[in-house]
């Protein structure tokens, strides 16, 4: 059954994986902390570094500045506005900083090329590992099963994560 689980309950499935530790420099790693959710850095550290679904690889901090400086989008201030935290597996990116609403994830779409603009997903970090825990139950269940039902059961989960992402959502719920 498709479902929106809490927070804890992803972490501590996520916190039990097997992946690559990764260290940066005090000087980084303040450099994020003063530009990043408070928390964030920490979380990363327990859980970064991993896929979550298809769509949605969590970078550790190492990843995440390295992502960051070999981005070239001029048009939305990559390394001080916004910092690429997650990828896809085919180059588009999730990003995290500050808006009018608060910290929020936006999606980059690489196809846009370097003169993309972040479309804002409003979602803050939690409710992003919200959607790729759904996404990866997706891909789960479209194992066992698809159609127009799962389809409905997705956005139905989606709108109660935040109102109107299933429209906002930059991939195909297509069964």
């Amino acid at each position: 059954m498709l479902a929106l689980r809490p927070v804890g309950q992803i972490v501590a499935e996520l916190s039990t994986r097997r992946r690559e530790p990764a260290a940066i420099s005090v000087t980084a790693r303040e450099a994020l902390a003063a530009s990043l959710p408070a928390g964030f850095l920490s979380l990363v550290d327990e859980i970064g570094g991993q896929e979550i679904a298809g769509d949605f690889m969590l970078l550790n901090l190492a990843q995440l500045l390295r992502e960051t400086a070999d981005r070239d989008h001029p048009l939305i201030a990559l390394g001080t506005q916004w910092w690429v935290f997650g990828t896809s597996g085919t180059g588009d990116a999730w990003l995290l900083g500050p808006t009018e609403h608060g910290d929020q994830v936006a999606f980059l779409d690489h196809d846009q090329g370097t003169d993309a603009l972040s479309i804002e997903m409003f979602l803050d970090f939690n409710q992003w590992l919200q959607l790729a825990d759904l996404m990866a139950q997706v891909e789960h269940v479209e194992q066992c099963a698809s159609g127009l039902a799962n389809v409905e059961k997705i956005t139905r989960e989606m709108n109660r994560l935040s109102e109107g992402l299933s429209q906002r959502y930059p991939y195909s719920l297509d069964a």
